[in-house]
């Protein structure tokens, strides 16, 4: 180290040296531009003190300077935590105190004391060795697999840490009393499809969906699998594994890849220890194309018995046949074929694709409740986006899901499937909350079922249990922008604003281009008296997403709310304009009118949204905009007619 030692401090295997600005792990120097590096140098001066945002305002950034201060500062300390390998769900160094400020959490060495510093955890013996997937890590253990493979088919994850003490606890004693009591996360990455053939990748895709279910259902209270959406944005990654698990607060890594020659398949797995970069376990597996649904249950049968045998995990018997799929090899394929359809390409030809693949499915085996859930995905999907009518849509999504639950009823994917449209278009909310919690119950891993529910929690004014599941979907899905904007949503709903505020620029900084969070600020900003800052975020938004309703109604609302009457009136009908027979709903019209202080009508629209059954008028009792009408007692009859809670 170069500095003098009278101008740097420590923590962990960091120094920083105050004088240049310079941050080193090690011999190697991590790059930490200006902003990053005066934002880590006020959080170290007063470990384990709260830094409040006006007082990083102040430091970062002077009076004289013109900037998007939230912006800035979310930017800078994700930039932070990216060159600390930190997390914002789990973090080891920067910890986030809502609507306050930030707090360094680990402790920090003086030059005075720098002797006193533990030693370093170990590492790989080439430091500069870029993870490019299980190979590069296994490379430094002594069991080797000699196949390529480039991303990951799981992981197998951390240990619940609580603060640094707990974190070293858990490597000091690795006894089995110890783990009993521990529960893992768990990330299934997406498999490498290394067939040469593109047209092969629902295989992989397959593989990696099958795994996270077939794994989050083995022990929901001992073992957290990360959701698909997080495990995908690692796909081709050249992260290491110590940064990966990082990213996704895990400890382990299961790793794989899919491989073909002539008619045989093979798949090759490890399991890496992402701390200490080195493998645990690897093994291939190897069959006729034909026996592909033997395959992956050999391989999650496999993985099933490693996890009891390192990690001390049961397999649960209310779990354990959670995923019966069809015993025809074709009528898998076409279910693997179409929940590669439905989850990858967002397009009407998607999802037609999907439709067909389910109903083929669903045609080669008429007891596959696997499929029918998938089908009643995609019927609903189509209507949601106006593909189908919604009446239509909704009864054939409706008919699939009940017909997947009466062949299996421990399928959660069916329950959620049900509970979502009996709650977006029967109204039948309590049914809906039984579905939702059954399919939680079964599979307490599935964060599209976590997530959903807790939205409508929030619609049902149920807020302490809304902020309880959107926290779950989000630690399952730490790296997801859609998990992140949801806490968001749930605080709006909650009239949190700053904190909502605060998820909407944390799935930007995943997702610059994610408008719908700038749709969810602007909506935010208007109901905290800022209409100027409202527009703002909703221009940004249309120039991402296009004349959308669901872009182009709140920016109307929002001007009238400006006071740009004339503009708000254009903007109206510009949504009228784009309509289609099922959008703008009528609530839109109403939402609109609201903001031009226009009563009458307003209650026109949303009498015509209850007669279309308007799958947003969930949101009566929370939505913000509707505060001026809740002292009118035709608003109480709106409430009851669409029987929420008063």
């Amino acid at each position: 180290m170069s500095s003098s030692p009278d101008c740097s401090v420590c923590f962990d295997r960091f120094q920083l040296d105050l004088r240049t600005g310079e941050l080193r792990k090690g011999d190697a120097r991590i790059n930490l531009p200006e902003q990053p590096f005066q934002l880590l140098k006020a959080l170290v001066d007063r470990p384990g003190d709260l830094v409040t945002r006006e007082e990083l305002r102040q430091r970062l950034w002077p009076a004289e300077t013109f900037v998007d201060f939230e912006r800035g500062l979310n930017a800078a300390v994700r930039r932070l935590r990216e060159a600390l390998g930190d997390s914002a769900s789990r973090p080891r160094f920067v910890e986030t105190l809502p609507r306050r400020g930030y707090r360094f959490i680990a402790p920090v060495v003086g030059p005075s004391a720098n002797e006193s510093l533990a030693p370093p955890a170990p590492v790989l013996e080439n430091e500069r060795e870029a993870f490019e997937g299980p190979a590069r890590i296994a490379s430094s253990t002594p069991r080797r697999i000699r196949v390529p493979l480039f991303t990951a088919t799981s992981i197998l994850a951390a240990v619940l840490v609580l603060g640094a003490f707990g974190y070293l606890l858990w490597r000091l004693d690795n006894s089995p009393s110890t783990r009993s009591s521990t529960r893992f996360m768990l990330a299934v990455l997406p498999f490498e499809n290394l067939t040469g053939d593109p047209d092969q990748e629902y295989i992989s895709d397959g593989m990696t969906e099958e795994l996270i279910a077939q794994l989050g259902g083995m022990d929901p209270s001992r073992l957290g699998v990360i959701a698909r959406q997080s495990a995908m944005q690692f796909k081709k990654t050249t992260k290491r594994a110590a940064q990966i698990g990082s990213d996704l607060g895990v400890s382990h890594l299961l790793a794989g890849s899919v491989r073909s020659a002539g008619s045989r398949i093979r798949i090759a797995v490890q399991l890496i220890d992402t701390e200490r970069e080195s493998q645990l376990w690897a093994e291939q597996y190897e069959r006729d194309a034909l026996d592909l649904l033997a395959l992956q249950r050999e391989v999650a049968e496999s993985i099933t018995r490693q996890m009891t045998t390192s990690l001390g995990i049961e397999r649960s018997i209310v779990h354990a046949d959670a995923r019966r799929h069809s015993t025809s090899a074709e009528a898998y394929e076409h279910y693997l074929r179409g929940r590669h359809h439905l989850w990858q390409r967002d397009t009407a030809e998607g999802f037609e694709k999907a439709r067909e693949h389910f109903q083929r499915a669903i045609d080669l085996d008429a007891s596959y409740a696997h499929a029918f859930s998938g089908l009643s995905d995609t019927y609903a999907r189509l209507g949601s986006v106006g593909l189908l009518p919604m009446r239509e849509a909704y009864q054939l999504a409706r008919a699939a899901a009940l017909k997947g639950i009466a062949l299996d009823g421990m399928l959660a994917e069916a329950h959620t499937s049900l509970a979502f449209i009996l709650a977006d278009y029967d109204w039948d909310w309590d049914t809906a909350d039984r579905h939702f919690r059954r399919a939680v119950e079964l599979n307490p891993n599935y964060e599209t079922a976590l997530r959903t529910y807790s939205s409508y929690l929030a619609w049902w004014g149920r807020d302490k249990e809304a902020l309880e599941f959107a926290a779950r979907a989000r630690d399952l899905n730490p790296v997801s922008p859609n998990a992140w904007h949801n806490l968001g949503v749930v605080h709006y709903f909650a009239r949190r604003y700053e904190e909502a505020i605060m998820h909407f620029r944390e799935a930007l900084d995943l997702d610059p281009t994610y408008g719908g969070a700038h749709v969810m600020l602007g909506r935010t900003y208007v109901a905290k008296g800022l209409p100027d800052r409202a527009v703002e975020e909703l221009e940004r938004a249309k120039g991402l997403m296009g004349a959308r309703p669901d872009v182009i109604t709140p920016m109307a609302y929002v001007l009238a709310r400006a006071g740009r009457r004339r503009e708000a009136l254009a903007t109206l009908d510009e949504l009228r304009r784009i309509a289609k027979p099922r959008d703008p709903s009528p609530i839109r019209i109403a939402y609109v009118n609201i903001g031009l202080g226009d009563t009458e009508r307003a209650f026109e629209w949303l009498q015509k949204a209850v007669e279309a059954r308007d799958w947003q008028m969930g949101m009566l009792n929370v939505e913000p905009a509707f505060d001026v009408l809740r002292s009118d007692q035709r608003f109480a009859a709106l409430v009851e007619r669409v029987g929420l809670p008063r």
